[in-house]
This record gives structure tokens, C-alpha cells and sequence, in this order.
């Protein structure tokens, strides 16, 4: 038995991209009901239920399908089944059989015979544990529709247990058309299942030992029994079908049809262990030889089970012969458990489990008897997530804070983005195991939701996650969360992706994986992988590692093998979190890749130096955190003196450190992508080898990015420590001048093929119809499933790439490529994608990465585009490589203007403002930039299919060219509405027209395709549009003013009056910001043309806009001219709405009105009149009929006044039509039923108005419109009206209370647009006090009595008139009682003005008011008898009192009329009494006032006339 070698890796599991979500077409299977239903404890099928797996290869035609299926552990009655065409796109759906019962962990599938071209029928065979085999027939493509039932027709059943032999089943296989089991009592029975119908004799088919004469000899001699069958393999050897039976005591036996061809006991031989499964690999027809694989299990001692290979020798004469000695190597298993295993010609392919979710896969080289080890995706992904070891991620929870200690605030998004990159690549990101992670942080997604999304959708989700854990307050807090996250979700794709099994194909040495959620093939390792990977030993033996012709003797891999070393220990001390840190830096540009390369050489030299404790403390506890801390001093420490002493060894091995620096050279060839120019044939395709392809070039490009960095690292260190190590300044020269850009060159092709190989393309977005004609990429219907694939997260960047084609290999190929073959593929593609470039004069790194670029843009992937050129940023802002020359100047322009196109495309579909501004500026830059370069023309003349841009003949001066790009930039900003870069660019281009003109002294130059003025013209109104765009009206107006061509200019400003008013802004042409200078009277044109033909409606009113102008200017008389030219059309055209619309069309009236007489009043005297309308149709429409509309709109007014009004508009006019206005406005408040119609008259709305309470007004049209005795007359109508609604008997028709808000007027602004006119908003000129009908006729009286004297007398007799009874209130007693200065007029007598005591004795008599007139009287008289002294004199003048001796006599013979008819006797005759004796002491009073005058004439004349002149 040969002990197994050392266990070198040699591969790695590369996964199918897009395995993880397939959409399930569940199927049931029906089943008749099984006579004995097999019991849990006692199935009548004894095989050991598992997690099983397979795939059969079918040949149809040129293609060739795997049909893989797989049976859950965990549901054993459902049997899923997917079929794979190498050469097509990775299927979308599978299909999931749901059976009755659960099945025996066991299915085969083949193509069925006969079927129609064209046509594909698959048979499945399956067994369910109580002894029913079923045959089904499945269609494929796979059309059946989810949840649906397999018809009946395609099922074929048979139950096991009806037969006579009902031994239980401990073992199951098949062929095409045959189903064959084992059984326990060691027989063997093929069934032709869906080949004969059961009742068929040659149905079944059963192999024994004893069978006819045998059976009874070994009745008779009573022989031991074979062994119940453990395991039985039906394969084809020599082209003829057998069936290899492994039974429990250790038996082998080999039958051809009924015929025993061999019987082996594997149990003879020195294997422990119980003989428990069997694998037959292919036969090697030509050497007549075959190998078989049996599993010994211990039972005695756990994990001690081995594999013993078996090599039978056959002879396929006409007897078919097996050798009884084979040849045995035994595999021992060590640990673990053995979960599947393929054999194939001269390799045995194992798959082993330690304990839970830990898997390993090795390979058994049958010749060297060498074990290997192939790196699975759960180690892959550990260390992608940083969950390999306890440390590596520790190690960046511990270094976070002092490496991101000046990015404090850059730490959270460049950490998140870091761990999203990696958890979202294809490979990694598996739906289910997400989430279910979701679902534990509270995200309930189901799968479809989360396939639905798109690679930014997911980061979104698990980003809210990591900021809800309050992550961001410090990077070690940042780091520590996102460990727990991606613990869990490796914990996750673990338990979802378990291995169930091996794939092999021996014919095309195709060796994969079946997972539980997806599947996986095997590759190669490239030869500094097998560096890497392997021992120092294993360098010496250069064999497959490709690196004999680099290194000439053993001294250059004794120095190899050191610098390894070397680079192991950092790798060591730092793991892989600086590597990821740095590679984060060169893609996401958040923070400088030179300060983190600073940092990690800074670590390397000083060790961890955490910034601040209290976050670790908080995070690790103080116990770790003390720990953490002693374990890194304590690995600084050994990593320090563990690099002197392979600096040491290096320098004692070499000569110098040149010797050194040599070997690293020769190995950096091996890092190196080996850019060589291709020839092979290239397309662009997508199906499952391409997707293969690309998952493995980027897993050797992160292995070589790690090995390049490491490098780098490890040189640096050199430098730093290089007085210590004897190392010289030239030495550092080279490392500086020369390594490092080597290696910077190298780092920047694998991150460059590392990034399109992860990177998620990013979904079209659809802006407009023309870009939507373009994307469906019309006559191009290979490319169509390509676009339509944008924006998943496992179609990468890569998937966009054309893919060579070439004898190595063929990404078209209808088989699966072998491990071999897909690292070739890798070399090929990576040497293609490097390679290639559209830049002239540019065959390196640049120019390889400047086309691969070009072609994500022409993809409109331009974020990933952006990303690759910032990676080239970084490579061209290094100084070694800023002095390249005219390489680097073509390079960097075409850079920049790539760069340029990226954000400008960005900055479309940005929704945030400030980073769509800055992207539109940056774009400017770049363009601007890229067109400074003196070899421009030359960088871009390749890059018009991805731009746009486009150059057609030559340009004689680079000035000519720069305008065709400038032009070509404003359009392309136009285009995506990015007006204030397009403005710029249109700026740049007419300075390159006047150095153009200038270069030929004013002529018009040669290349120019049209003349100077038109390019001018046309370039001034670009300007002129993007700056109203911008609202930058100033910078608009100045572009229509420097226009040269006046028929473009005159177009600009009337579309620049347009866009004013369309955004309301007309308030730039009123407020001088613009000094319009000659265009004055054109913008004044404009206006009124656009105001004529405008809607009164419209907003801003254009009227009140011209009001504005004229008024800026001092032009009074014409800003009152296109107010009143407003008023007349309101009258003309704003009647036609409702009642809404009528209040507001009048109130808009009253505007006009006020706005125009306010300008009139500014004018001087002899000019403040307008012309009249007639004369303004004339000039609005000339083609119209000359009409008076003020004359057809007037409603009120005489026919003098009209017939002035043909002629001019004065002041004085334009305020009754105001009066006029202001009423109807009035009316319409209150909701007034009153009609208005050009027939009424004045007094006619006079009477409205007083019956709406509206009095202000009504005394306001008096005042306007008559003067003199008309005026009297109609204020004491007015009076009389409001006298009337004071009566009792009128009180049905109270007054309104006058200073409700309703009655308030305010005229609105001309900024007032608004429709819904508050009328409680309105003010009145006059406030009214009081709040009843009484006190507003107070009011009114006390303020228009001065004008009109008789107005008290009007308004008694009013009330007297209208109700007899009433009584007349004293403040209206007391009128007639005082004179003008408030004084009682009682002791001169009852004379006075019109409104005199006398006037209101009359009244009362009138009225037959007795009393009230016998009272006045007696009131008068007796006031008149009690003078005061000083009075007496006075009284005593002749003539100095009156009294209405005419009007008493009325009185007196009224009050004998009433008594002597029997009125009020009483009443008369104490009235008469009262009267009496008032007038008998009034005259004795005057007979004594005679005597004294008289007396004083005769006796003291002179006395009396001194005193009388005095």
C-alpha cells in the first residue's frame, strides 16, 4: 500500500455565473398507490438516503447538453433537473419533479431512441423507496408550465413488490431502456422498463448464480450464499454493455447479459474496512484495460476509510475475458467522509466532508500515485470576505483607524464599497444565501425580488443594514459590522451550495462540481499561482510552471525562492486586507492609492499603531484588545527580524543586489499579462464557457494583482531598510526608476482584467426615442440577448468583450473546456483584452486599457468606464510615466476626452443636483483639456464610434479642428440638456473663428464650411439659447446684441420675449437690468404685437408689462395708453365668463383705469390726453374698420361725452369711467342680481346701488356726474332712498352693515396673476361708523348737508311721508335746531337757512304732528322770552326774531278743525290752551320790549344810540 504524497494544489473551482437563479418549473409526477406503502423504519429499498447528484452527457448533432439533476437531503421526493449547452447561455429555468414518495437517492436520464428530428424526449429513471419504478418522458427545451401535472402518457409504471420475488432492493442502476436492481438475497433483476410491456416474458430478466442445473448443485452441496449487492455500475465496455455488482461480503462479480464473466473478492486483499460502494471508470479499448474504485469503510476506527483502485486487464475476443489479478493501489481517506468520487482513466477524482460545511476535493494521479488539491469556492470566498484565519480580518478591524486616520470621513464609504465589491461579484453573490442574510437583519425579500434587483438595488438594501448598526462613527467600527455581516452570509452560502457531487466528462477530461444552488468546473493553476500555492521545493521542479527559460542556474531559484519567502511574511503580517484596501483606492478614487500604499509601507516599518483604544476596546472587549495588541507588537517584532535574515541570506547568495534585482525582473515577465498582438478570430458571444472564461481570468488576476502588490510592498520595504542591508543608491535608483514602474504596469493590467471580470454591467438607461432606435441595435441580431442581459449581476464587463478563437481553445466549443483548456482560454483572453487598442501610435498598457474603455462607453457602461480611467489616471499621474513623450500626450488626450463623455453621460442620469453639477463641470474640464493637446487630433480620430465625434476630411490648423470639437462638445451637451456646457463650448468655438479669421487678415478661410458671419450668427443664438436656459437673461441679451446676423437676431429677441414670459420673468425688462440701448423700440414692438394676439388671460399680462417698460423710462403718456388700450379690450372681451370671471375681468378694469390715470396725472397739463381708439385700431389692425370702442363699451355716459370720446381720452373721462367701474366691480361682490346693459341709465344704477347699501359709491357717480341743481336733485333722491329703509314699516329691507369686509376695495398689482379674488381683502376709501341704517343716515347727512342745505328738511319730510307714526330721531331734531357752527338758533326766533326750526314746524304741521309742532313752538317762545342779559338788548332790536306767525295760524285753526269734528278733544283743547297762552306771553313780552325800545328812543335817545352802535 503506497502512502499518499504531499498534498499539492493544483486547481481551483471555478463556478457557472447565474447558477444561483434559476426559476423552477414545478412538475408533479402522479403515481397509482402503492399496494404496500414502504415504512420509515423498514423501506422495502434499503439504500441509504443522501443528497445525491449526477449528469449525463447527450450527443445531438453538433451540440452536446448535460443534463445535471440533483435530490435534496432534506426533500427526498423532489428531483431537479437542468440542462447545460456549453455553447449556449446558462438556462434560465429548470425543471423540479415533485413526487408522491420520496426516491431512492438514485436517477438516471438518456435520450430516448427513435425520436422525430428536431425533437428532443429525455427518459428519467427513478426508484421510490417502496419499490416503484418510474419511467417519464420530458421534453426539452423544458416547456411545461409551472405547477402544472406530467400527463399520464409519459409516465411508465411498475411496482417491484408485485413480482414473485419480493426481496428487498438494496441497490439500483440503469441503462438506456433498462432499469436494474439488487437485491438482498444477492440476485440481480433488469427490468426493460418503457422497452417491453410487464406481461412480456423477456420483461425481466434475472441474474443468478444458480439458475436451471446449477441451482440445484448448489441446492445439494449446500455452497455459502452471495452476499446481498452493495453496489452495481452499468457501463459499455467494448462496445459491449455490462453490469459490475459489488456485494457485501466482498464479491465482485462482472456479468455480461446472463453470463458471469468475473468474480473477484476485494476483501482478499490487505484493505480494512467494509466494501460499501463501486465506481467503474472508462475502459481503454486500446490497451484492454479498466480501472474500478471500491470504498472500504471502517467501522472499528472512525475517519480510517480507504479507496482501493483496481486495474482489470480484459481480452474482447469472443470470449470476454477479465484478468483474476489486477492491479490495487489504495487510497487512504484520513479524515472525513467520502460524499462522491470519479474515476477516470488514469486520475480518480474525490470529493470528501469534515464535519459540517467543510469540503475538500482531490485528485489521484494514477501513474505518480500522488494525491492533489483543488481549491473550492467556500476557501475562495472566506478569503474574499477576509473569513479564512481569525486574524486577517482582525488584522483590518485593527488597522482600520490608524490607515483611514486621515480619511475619517471617506472611511465609511470606501469600506462599505470595499466588502460590497467583493460580497456582489459573480461567484460570490448567491441569491438565496443573501437573502436569507437579509432576512435575519429584518428584510423580508423573497428570491424573485432580490433577482429582480440590480447589482446598485442590492447594495442599497445590505448598505441600510450596515448604517442601521451605527457603523459609521469610526473605519474599526465600519469593519467590525461588516464582518458580522459577511460571517453570516458566508455561514449562508454555505449551507445553500453544499457539493452533492462530482461531474465528470472523461472523453473531454471535463472534471466539475454539483452544488446544492449551483454548479462549478475545475481549472488549472497558472504557473505563479503553482508558485504561490506550492513549497519552496517545489520551485526547483520547474515542470509545468513554465519559468525554465527565465531563470538560467539554481542560484536564481535559491534567490526566487527567498524573495517568496520575503513576500510571504508580509503577506503574513498584513493579509489580504491591505491588498483589498489598495485595489479599492485604484478603483474608486474616494481616497489617494499613494497615501494607502504610504500607510500599508508605514505599518510595515513601525507596526500597528491603533490611533484610538476606546473603539477597540469597545468592539473587542479590554481582554482581546490587550491580547490583539501583544500578539501584533509580538508579530511585528518576528517579522522584522525574520526580513533581516532573508535580506542577509539574499546578499550571501548573490554578489550584489543587481543579482537580485535580475531575478525579480525575470519573475516579473511571469506577473506579466504578456501582451502580444493576437491574430486569432474573435466574437463576441455569451454562453456558458465565455461566462466560465471570465470568472476564472478574474481569479488568476486577483491571485496576480496580490503577487505584483506583494512585490511592491516587499521592494518598498527593501528601500526603507535599505541603509541596514547595505543597499546602494543606484540599487534604489533602478527599484525607483525602473521596478517600480514595472510593477506599476503590471498591477494596473491585472486590476484592469480583475475589474471587468466582477464588475456587474449596468442597465441601459432610456432617454430618448432616438437613443431608444439605437439600442436595438438593428441587423445586429447577435448582439441583441447581450443588451437585453444589461444590468444583471452576474453579466460582467467582460461579457461585452469579443472572445478569441484559436486551436487552444474556443469559447464556442459544444463541450465544457477541461482544466487545461480554460487556463488557456485565460491566457488568450487576457492577452486579447491587453493587446487590443483603436489609440494610433499606443501598443501598451495605455492604449490596451484606453480601447477597453472605448468599448464599455460604446456599451453605455460609463460608470465602469469612468472607473478604468481612473485607474489609468493614476498610472499616467506618475512622474517615470508623465516624461513617455508623444505616447503620453496622445494617451492622455484620449483619456480625457473619454473621461469627459463618461461624466457628462453620469451627470444625465444623476438625481442629485450638487453631484450632477460637478459632474457636468468636471466634464467640461476634461473636454476642454483634451483639446489643448497638440496630438488631439491624432487620439481621437478612432474614437468616433463610441463618441460621437467625428472629423470628415482633414483640418489644415488645429485651430480648424478645435472649432469642429468644440462644436461637436456643444452638441453634445445640447443633446442632454446641459445648457451651461454647451454655452461654454459655444464661447470656445467663436474664439476659434476670430483666430481662424485673424490667421487670414480677415479673409475667409479655406476650411471653414461656411462663411465667418454665418458660423458667427449661428453660434451667437446657440449662446443666446443656452443662457435663457440658464436664466441668465443678462448674458442672453448680450448674445442677441453681438449677433452679427440681423435676421438671427431679431428671431433671439422675439424668442427671447416669448421665453420671458413663459417663465414670468418679464419683470427683466422693467427693471433696467438690461439696457435694451437701439433695441428699444423693437423689444417695445414685440411686446405689443405678442400683448394684441395673447389671450386676456394670459399670464404675465403683457399689458401691464408694457406699463412697466414705458413707466421705467418716464414715458407716461404711452404707459397710460396700453393700460387704457387694456381697459377697452377688457370691455370689448371680458364679459364672456361667469359671475367668477366677470368680478375679476372688472376688477382688472379698475387697474387699468387707475394705472392709466395715475400716468395721465404725470403728464403735463396739455399733454395728459390719449389718442383716441379709433386712431389706436388703426394701428393695431389697419386691415380692420375704424370703431369708437369706447363708444360701444361705454355703458353710462351723455352723448356730448361720447362724442368727445371719438376724438381723446382725458383725465376727467377716464375717472368716470372708474366711477362706472368701480359700482358694477361692487355690485358683483355682493352677488347682485342686476343686469348690465348698455341701455341703462345712470340713475337707474344709482338706484342698484342704494338697494345694495352701496352709498359711497351712489354719492360718488353724484358728484361726477352732475354738478349744480342736478346734483341737489339727485342727492335727495339718494337721501330720500335711505330715509325710507330707516322706517318701521320698512324694516323687511334693513340696512347691511356698511363696514363688513365685503365692501372693502383694493386694487390689485400688477403682479397679482390670481383668478380667486378674496373680496374680503377689498378696502374702502371712506370707512362708515356706525352699524345701523340710522347712523349711517346720520352720517351721510352730517357730511353732504353742506352741500345741498335742504338735505335735513328732504329726509324729515321722508320720514314723515313714510310712516306718520314714526319718530324723528333727535340728532336730525337737533339739524334744524343749530346753525352751521352748532349753535341753537331758539333765541333769535325759529328763522334760519332751509333747514330751519320753522322748516321743521311746517313739517310737523304738514303731517299733523301737533303735539310735536306745538311743543317745537312753545320750545322757541318761551327760549325766546329768558334771554340771558347780555341777549336782552339784542332782543329788543327791531326785527331781531321771527317766528312762522303763518304757519301758527295753520296750527291753531287745525287743532279747531280736529276738535270740532270730535278728534282728540282732550288732546286739541290742551294744545290750544298751551298755545295759547305761549302766544299771549310771547306778545306781552314783545308789547313791553316795544315800550322799552320806545322808551329809550324818547327819553335816553342818545344813551340808546350810543348803545345801539356799540
Amino acid at each position: 500500500m503506497a502512502a499518499p504524497a504531499a498534498r499539492r494544489i493544483v486547481g481551483a473551482e471555478v463556478p457557472i455565473p447565474g447558477s444561483d437563479k434559476l426559476r423552477w418549473i414545478d412538475l408533479t409526477v402522479p403515481s397509482s398507490p402503492s399496494p404496500a406503502p414502504a415504512s420509515p423504519s423498514d423501506p422495502f429499498v434499503c439504500v441509504p438516503p443522501r443528497a445525491a447528484s449526477g449528469c449525463h452527457i447527450i450527443l445531438s448533432g453538433d451540440s452536446q447538453y448535460y443534463l445535471c439533476w440533483r435530490i435534496y437531503e432534506e426533500h427526498q421526493n423532489v428531483l431537479e433537473v437542468i440542462e447545460l449547452c456549453a455553447s449556449k447561455e446558462f438556462p434560465s429555468s429548470g425543471l423540479r419533479l415533485v413526487f408522491q414518495e420520496a426516491l431512492c437517492p438514485f436517477a438516471f436520464l438518456c435520450e430516448r431512441e427513435g425520436r422525430r428530428r428536431g425533437e428532443l424526449v429525455y427518459l428519467l429513471y427513478v426508484l421510490t423507496v417502496s419499490g416503484v419504478a418510474l419511467l417519464c418522458h420530458l421534453r426539452s427545451p423544458f416547456s411545461y408550465v409551472s405547477g402544472s401535472i406530467l400527463h399520464q402518457d409519459d409516465i411508465v409504471e411498475f411496482n417491484l413488490q408485485t413480482h414473485a420475488q419480493s426481496a428487498k432492493v438494496t441497490a439500483v442502476t440503469a441503462k438506456p431502456g433498462c432499469l436494474v436492481i439488487g437485491r438482498q438475497d444477492g440476485s440481480i433483476c433488469s427490468y426493460s422498463l418503457g422497452k417491453l410491456a410487464p406481461d412480456s416474458p423477456a420483461f425481466l430478466n434475472e441474474l443468478r448464480d444458480d439458475a436451471g442445473i446449477g441451482r440445484l448443485w448448489t441446492l445439494m452441496s449446500r455452497t455459502k450464499a452471495v452476499g446481498p449487492v452493495q453496489d452495481i455500475v452499468a457501463t459499455v465496455v467494448n462496445e459491449r454493455d455490462l453490469l459490475f455488482v459489488l456485494h457485501s461480503d466482498g464479491n465482485l462479480r462482472i456479468w455480461d447479459n446472463h453470463k458471469k464473466l468475473l468474480n473477484y473478492n476485494v476483501c482478499s486483499n490487505d484493505v480494512d474496512g467494509h466494501p460499501s460502494r463501486l465506481w467503474v471508470g472508462e475502459s481503454d479499448d486500446d490497451e484492454e484495460t479498466i480501472s474500478l474504485a471500491v470504498l472500504h469503510q471502517n467501522t472499528v476506527v472512525q475517519d480510517c476509510d480507504h479507496v482501493a483502485v483496481y486495474g482489470f486487464n480484459f481480452s474482447a475476443g469472443e470470449r470476454f475475458l477479465f484478468s483474476s489479478e489486477p492491479s490495487i493501489s489504495t487510497i487512504p481517506l484520513l479524515e472525513g467522509k467520502l460524499v462522491d468520487m470519479k474515476i477516470g482513466t488514469d486520475k480518480l477524482w474525490i470529493l470528501k466532508e469534515f464535519g459540517s460545511m467543510f469540503y475538500e476535493t482531490l485528485q489521484y494521479d494514477f501513474d505518480t500515485e500522488k494525491i492533489f488539491s483543488y481549491v473550492l469556492q467556500e476557501d475562495a470566498i472566506s478569503e474574499q470576505l477576509f473569513q479564512s484565519s481569525d486574524n486577517s480580518l482582525d488584522d483590518l478591524v485593527w488597522t482600520a483607524d490608524s490607515m483611514f486616520s486621515s480619511f475619517k470621513e471617506q472611511a465609511f464609504n470606501f469600506i462599505s464599497s470595499m466588502f460590497l465589491r467583493r460580497l456582489l461579484q459573480p461567484g460570490v453573490n448567491n441569491c438565496s444565501a443573501l437573502r436569507e442574510t437579509l432576512y435575519e437583519h429584518k428584510k423580508f425579500l423573497s428570491d424573485s425580488e432580490i433577482q429582480s434587483l440590480t447589482a446598485n438595488g442590492l447594495q442599497k438594501e445590505i448598505l441600510s443594514i450596515i448604517e442601521q448598526e451605527g457603523s459609521s462613527q469610526t473605519a474599526s467600527a465600519t469593519v467590525y459590522h461588516w464582518k458580522k455581516f459577511s460571517a453570516r452570509y458566508l455561514h449562508n452560502w454555505c449551507l445553500n451550495n453544499r457539493p452533492y457531487g462530482l461531474l465528470l466528462d472523461t472523453n473531454n477530461e471535463v472534471f466539475g462540481l454539483i452544488r446544492k444552488g449551483s454548479f462549478s468546473l475545475f481549472r488549472c493553476l497558472e504557473s505563479v499561482e503553482m508558485l504561490i500555492y506550492g513549497s519552496s521545493d517545489e520551485l526547483r521542479s520547474l515542470d509545468g510552471l513554465g519559468m525554465d527559460f527565465l531563470l538560467d542556474d539554481i542560484s536564481d531559484f535559491e534567490l526566487l525562492d527567498e524573495v517568496l519567502r520575503c513576500m510571504g511574511h508580509i503577506h503574513h503580517l498584513l493579509g489580504r486586507s491591505s491588498t483589498a484596501i489598495y485595489y479599492e483606492s485604484l478603483i474608486s478614487s474616494v481616497i489617494s492609492s499613494d497615501e494607502i500604499a504610504s500607510q500599508i509601507i508605514k505599518m510595515l516599518e513601525t507596526g500597528f499603531s491603533p490611533q484610538s483604544s476606546s473603539s477597540l476596546i469597545t468592539l473587542l472587549g479590554m481582554d482581546t484588545y490587550v491580547e490583539r495588541r501583544q500578539a501584533a507588537h509580538k508579530s511585528q517584532r518576528k517579522f522584522s527580524v525574520e526580513m533581516l535574515l532573508s535580506f542577509h541570506k539574499l546578499q550571501s547568495r548573490s554578489t550584489s543586489w543587481s543579482a537580485v534585482f535580475d531575478v525579480i525582473e525575470k519573475f516579473m515577465k511571469c506577473l506579466n499579462t504578456n501582451i502580444t498582438v493576437q491574430e486569432h478570430e474573435s466574437k463576441r458571444v455569451c454562453n456558458v464557457n465565455s461566462m466560465l472564461m471570465v470568472q476564472a481570468t478574474s481569479q488568476v488576476a486577483r491571485t496576480m494583482f496580490e503577487c505584483a502588490f506583494d512585490l511592491f510592498l516587499f521592494l518598498s520595504y527593501l528601500v526603507g531598510v535599505g541603509g541596514q542591508v547595505s543597499l546602494l543608491q543606484s540599487d534604489v535608483a533602478r527599484i525607483k526608476l525602473k521596478l517600480f514602474p514595472m510593477i506599476q504596469d503590471i498591477l494596473g493590467q491585472w486590476i484592469v482584467l480583475h475589474f471587468v471580470g466582477i464588475t456587474p454591467t449596468s442597465p441601459s438607461t432610456i432617454r430618448d426615442f432616438s437613443y431608444q432606435l439605437s439600442s436595438l441595435q438593428l441587423g445586429k441580431a447577435d448582439e441583441l440577448p447581450l443588451h437585453r442581459k444589461l444590468g444583471c449581476s452576474d453579466f460582467t464587463l467582460a461579457c461585452l468583450l469579443d472572445f478569441p478563437k484559436s486551436p487552444g481553445g474556443d469559447v464556442l466549443s459544444p463541450c465544457f473546456p477541461s482544466p487545461a483548456e480554460i487556463i488557456n482560454l485565460v491566457r488568450m483572453f487576457s492577452s486579447s483584452i491587453m493587446s487590443g487598442s483603436n489609440v494610433e501610435y499606443v501598443q501598451t498598457f495605455l492604449g490596451s486599457t484606453l480601447n477597453l474603455s472605448a468599448v464599455l462607453v460604446r456599451n453605455g457602461q460609463y460608470e465602469a468606464a469612468q472607473s478604468l480611467l481612473g485607474i489609468l489616471e493614476t498610472y499616467l499621474n506618475h512622474e517615470e510615466v508623465s516624461q513617455a513623450g508623444q505616447d503620453a500626450d496622445i494617451a492622455c488626450s484620449a483619456y480625457l476626452h473619454l473621461y469627459g463623455f463618461c461624466l457628462l453621460m453620469l451627470a444625465y442620469d444623476e438625481a442629485n443636483l450638487i453631484l450632477r453639477e460637478s459632474k457636468v463641470h468636471d466634464a467640461i474640464r476634461c473636454f476642454f483639456r483634451a483639446a489643448s493637446g497638440h496630438e488631439a487630433p491624432k487620439a481621437l480620430q478612432k474614437l468616433s464610434l463610441e463618441t460621437g465625434f467625428q472629423v470628415s476630411g482633414e483640418c489644415r490648423s488645429i485651430s480648424l479642428w478645435r472649432l469642429h470639437y468644440y462644436e461637436w462638445a456643444m452638441q453634445i451637451f445640447e443633446q442632454h440638456s446641459m445648457s451651461e456646457g454647451a454655452c461654454q463650448f459655444a464661447l470656445a468655438a467663436l474664439e476659434q473663428v476670430d483666430i481662424i479669421v485673424d490667421v487670414y487678415n480677415g479673409n475667409e478661410a479655406e476650411g471653414l464650411p461656411e462663411t465667418a458671419t454665418m458660423i458667427k450668427g449661428r453660434l451667437w443664438a446657440n449662446v443666446f439659447k443656452y443662457s435663457l436656459d440658464l436664466k441668465h437673461f443678462r448674458d442672453a441679451y448680450c448674445a442677441i446684441d453681438s449677433n452679427p446676423d440681423d435676421d438671427s437676431k431679431y428671431v433671439c429677441l422675439r424668442r427671447f420675449i416669448i421665453v420671458l414670459c413663459e417663465l414670468g420673468e418679464t419683470k427683466v425688462l422693467c427693471n433696467g437690468e438690461i439696457p435694451f440701448t437701439d433695441l428699444v423700440e423693437k423689444v417695445e414692438q414685440e411686446l405689443f404685437w405678442k400683448a394684441e394676439r395673447s389671450d386676456l388671460s394670459s399670464r404675465p399680462n403683457l399689458y401691464k408689462v408694457l406699463y412697466s417698460f414705458e413707466a421705467y423710462r418716464n414715458n407716461w403718456r404711452k404707459a397710460a395708453a396700453y393700460m387704457y388700450r387694456y381697459f377697452v379690450r377688457l370691455n370689448r372681451e371680458g364679459n364672456a365668463g361667469g359671475s367668477h370671471q366677470l368680478s375679476h375681468t372688472l376688477q382688472e378694469r379698475l387697474h387699468a383705469l387707475s394705472a392709466a390715470i395715475n400716468a395721465l396725472q404725470l403728464v403735463d397739463p396739455s399733454f395728459a390726453w390719449l389718442d383716441s381708439v379709433c386712431e389706436a385700431d388703426d394701428q393695431i389692425s389697419p386691415s380692420k374698420r375704424p370703431r369708437n370702442l369706447l363708444m360701444e363699451n361705454s355703458a353710462f355716459g351723455t352723448d356730448s361725452e361720447l362724442s368727445r370720446l371719438q376724438f381723446c381720452v382725458d383725465v376727467e373721462i377716464l375717472e368716470k369711467e372708474y366711477t362706472l367701474t368701480e359700482a358694477q366691480y361692487m355690485l358683483s361682490t355682493v352677488k347682485s342680481t342686476y343686469k348690465f346693459s348698455e341701455s341703462q341709465s345712470v340713475e337707474a344704477l344709482m338706484d342698484v346701488l342704494i338697494n345694495e347699501n352701496l352709498y359711497d359709491l351712489a354719492f360718488t357717480i353724484v358728484l361726477k356726474f352732475w354738478k349744480e341743481s342736478g346734483m341737489k336733485r339727485e342727492l335727495e333722491h339718494v337721501f330720500s332712498s335711505i330715509a325710507q329703509q330707516c322706517c318701521p314699516n320698512r324694516a323687511g329691507k334693513s340696512g347691511r352693515n356698511l363696514t363688513d369686509s365685503q365692501q372693502l376695495l383694493l386694487l390689485p398689482s400688477s403682479e397679482d396673476d390670481a383668478w380667486d379674488i378674496n373680496t374680503k381683502s377689498i378696502a374702502v376709501a371712506h370707512q362708515l361708523q356706525g352699524s345701523c341704517n340710522w347712523e349711517t343716515l346720520e352720517l351721510y347727512l352730517e357730511k353732504y348737508k353742506d352741500l345741498h342745505p335742504r338735505l335735513p328738511v328732504i329726509v324729515a319730510e321722508t320720514l314723515l311721508y313714510t310712516d306718520p307714526e314714526i319718530e324723528l330721531p333727535l340728532w336730525l331734531v337737533q339739524m334744524f335746531k343749530t346753525n352751521k357752527s352748532g349753535n341753537k338758533t331758539i333765541s333769535w326766533g325759529m328763522s334760519g337757512k332751509e333747514a330751519d326750526p320753522a322748516a321743521l314746524f311746517r313739517l310737523y304741521i304738514n303731517y299733523g304732528r301737533h303735539a310735536e309742532a306745538t311743543n317745537l313752538l312753545v320750545e322757541y317762545l318761551e327760549s325766546f322770552a329768558s334771554s340771558r342779559p347780555v341777549d336782552v338788548l339784542h332782543r329788543k332790536k327791531m326785527s331781531a326774531a321771527w317766528f312762522p306767525y303763518t304757519a301758527i295760524e295753520r296750527l291753531w285753526c287745525r287743532l279747531e278743525e280736529m276738535q270740532s269734528a270730535g278728534h282728540n278733544v282732550d288732546q286739541c283743547d290742551r294744545l290750544k290752551k298751551l298755545l295759547h297762552g305761549a302766544q299771549m306771553s310771547h306778545l306781552q313780552q314783545v308789547v313791553v320790549d316795544s315800550e322799552d325800545v320806545l322808551s329809550s328812543v324818547g327819553g335816553g335817545g342818545g344813551q340808546g344810540m350810543e348803545s345801539q352802535s356799540s
